[in-house]
């Protein structure tokens, strides 16, 4: 029926010393679905890749806060990389909704 479902946007963030590439799957209705990490090389803080940290998105939109320490909870020995991924996942999202709002999805 030609229905947009959603978008999927990959993009890589600097986690301590490498390059972190991740996915972001956002609803028709600008609302995460899922986080998925694609390629993590750091040699520490790999639960970043687990359900259980990538889960903590799911639902949350362009008005979330999107923060670790708010609303995303941090892992200890992988703080930049969950501090970067997230700041990525934020900077994805609202640039989807600017997209979404201005009819150019």
């Amino acid at each position: 029926d030609g229905q947009v479902l959603g978008h999927v946007v990959a993009d890589g963030v600097i986690g301590k010393f490498e390059l972190i590439d991740y996915a972001v799957a956002v609803a028709g209705d600008g609302r995460i679905r899922s986080v998925d990490v694609l390629n993590y090389r750091e040699s520490h803080g790999y639960e970043i890749k687990l359900p259980a940290w990538r889960k903590q998105f799911v639902g949350k939109g362009a008005s979330a806060p999107l923060r670790v320490g708010d609303d995303i909870a941090n892992i200890s020995g992988a703080t930049l990389s969950c501090g970067h991924v997230t700041d990525g996942v934020r900077h994805l999202v609202a640039l989807l909704e600017r997209q979404r709002a201005s009819g150019r999805l």
